[in-house]
């Protein structure tokens, strides 16, 4: 999920919304009616001055929804932690030892983005990384 930061800047900034938008509509086969049509109206609008928190909170999650990340936020390797979170599942719940066999299965070096918050809680359970991780992704 995106952060309010995150939200904030981009929707303060029309040229870097539309860009993602267009990047997003043309790399994703798999968008549904609504958000294609939804990417389509941003595209082709160039008048806005900014956009509302509401269209960058969907922009942001049309975004982790699809797109696969190699590296989590402060620098973790997805390949890594999926790797050892796998090696060690027997530690986690069933749901997440499930979930993480799931996601080694899927791919061992990716990870959809909107489950990195997810990984890295498996990971902070293991033991694998610090609970104070968040320090770094504010930085």
């Amino acid at each position: 999920m995106a952060s309010w930061r995150e939200i904030d800047r981009i929707r303060k900034s029309p040229r870097e919304f539309r860009a993602l938008a267009k990047r997003l509509l043309t790399s994703i086969a798999g968008l549904t009616d609504w958000e294609r049509d939804f990417l389509t109206s941003i595209v082709r609008k160039t008048d806005e001055d900014e956009y509302s928190t509401r269209q960058s909170e969907k922009l942001l999650q049309i975004r982790d929804d699809y797109e696969s990340v190699t590296e989590t936020w402060g620098g973790f390797s997805v390949r890594i932690l999926l790797k050892q979170c796998y090696e060690g599942r027997i530690e986690l719940t069933e749901p997440d030892e499930e979930w993480i066999a799931a996601r080694f299965e899927q791919s061992p070096t990716t990870i959809s983005r909107k489950h990195v918050g997810r990984l890295l809680r498996c990971a902070r359970q293991l033991n694998l990384i610090d609970d104070d991780f968040e320090n770094y992704r504010a930085a």
